[in-house]
């Protein structure tokens, strides 16, 4: 594996155990970065859309258009910043604690720390690139192209999953048996995204369908339980 793919393998590790991201102020404020949940996500959106940030710019430089921004809307950035410290919905629905905090970034950051920290927030957790790596994206187009073959033989019309409620929410807790509280404020946006984009599913297909559709059969998969794999598990960082 080389060096980018070990990279990612840690940066995978760290995202399974939602290990967050220290920081201080000074020799004894200690303050940490917590991996964002779906309902963290839309709770900051308005904020998020508020700072206008330029993509282009963001992908060709990302730490001079952050700092950019911690130049031009400070405020929200600090309250963005504020809010990824606090990992307890009852902490995020609590405006005094999160202004408090927001006000101490104030004070104690310069625009070079705060750009620093939200380059971060912004990386951390890069769901995209985790996809990639593992290369469910090219299992994603295919397996759309087989249901579809699927619906289209056996006249099959499927109804629902036009919203984040019944594509991910409804998913979650049918699968796994959690609350819909638990799915929204209880576990990252990761982990989530990942665990409901890797399940094993499998679709029955004739021998004439594979080849009528041209439809690869090889197909790898780790599995944690079986010893020999376990240097492949080692291999990622996990202290």
């Amino acid at each position: 594996m080389d060096k980018e793919g070990k990279i990612i393998e840690m940066d995978i590790a760290d995202t399974i155990m939602e290990r967050p991201y220290e920081f201080h102020i000074g020799e004894e404020m200690q303050f940490y970065l917590y991996p964002a949940t779906l309902g963290k996500i839309y709770l900051l959106s308005r904020l998020t859309e508020n700072l206008e940030i330029n993509t282009d710019f963001l992908s060709l430089n990302p730490y001079m258009e952050a700092l950019r921004l911690c130049d031009s809307k400070r405020d929200i950035i600090c309250k963005i910043l504020s809010y990824h410290t606090f990992d307890k919905k009852e902490e995020l629905f609590n405006s005094h604690l999160i202004n408090e905090r927001q006000k101490l970034f104030e004070d104690n950051l310069s625009n070079e720390e705060l750009a620093q920290l939200f380059i971060i927030v912004l990386s951390k957790d890069n769901i995209e690139q985790f996809i990639k790596h593992f290369k469910i994206d090219i299992e994603k187009k295919e397996q759309e192209k087989i249901s579809i073959i699927k619906k289209k033989k056996c006249n099959t019309i499927t109804f629902g999953g036009k919203s984040i409620y019944g594509t991910l929410i409804d998913i979650a807790c049918e699968r796994y048996g959690w609350t819909m509280d638990y799915v929204v404020w209880g576990i990252s946006y990761a982990n989530l995204h990942m665990l409901l984009n890797d399940y094993i599913t499998s679709i029955y297909l004739t021998d004439d369908e594979i080849k009528k559709y041209h439809i690869s059969m090889d197909r790898t998969f780790i599995n944690g339980d079986d010893p020999k794999n376990m240097d492949k598990i080692k291999g990622m960082r996990w202290d």
